[in-house]
């Protein structure tokens, strides 16, 4: 079961490869450079992606507007925890919706292209 969006719960939610979320990618490991990772405290890693300006100033203004609404009952706490609980969304639906509700199985080459397409 996913955790409540927005909710700020980082307390085990969602799922980890790491297993107890204690190694992450870095920046300063070769991996974290291979894939563009950087480590972030709590167990978490930057994202390396690009987003259009116009969407990101969108997310923006959300993300404000969702902490300042006094009808939201639990507003995000910061862009990332609105970014992460709507990632989570999205893979869960592209989940239930292409490969009957599992996840998808460890990819073969752990080193994904980064940056637009070629």
């Amino acid at each position: 079961m996913s955790p409540k969006p927005f909710s700020g719960n980082d307390g085990g939610g969602g799922s980890s490869e790491e297993g107890a979320g204690t190694r992450t990618t870095g920046g300063s490991s070769i991996l974290g450079k291979l894939i563009g990772g950087q480590q972030v405290p709590g167990g978490k890693t930057k994202v390396p992606a690009y987003v259009n300006n116009e969407l990101l100033e969108r997310l923006r203004n959300t993300v404000v507007g969702l902490q300042r609404d006094p009808r939201v009952e639990v507003p995000p706490v910061s862009l990332s925890s609105f970014v992460e609980a709507a990632i989570l969304l999205a893979v869960e639906a592209a989940e239930e919706q292409h490969n009957a509700g599992r996840p998808y199985p460890m990819r073969p080459n752990i080193k994904l292209k980064t940056g637009p397409p070629v």
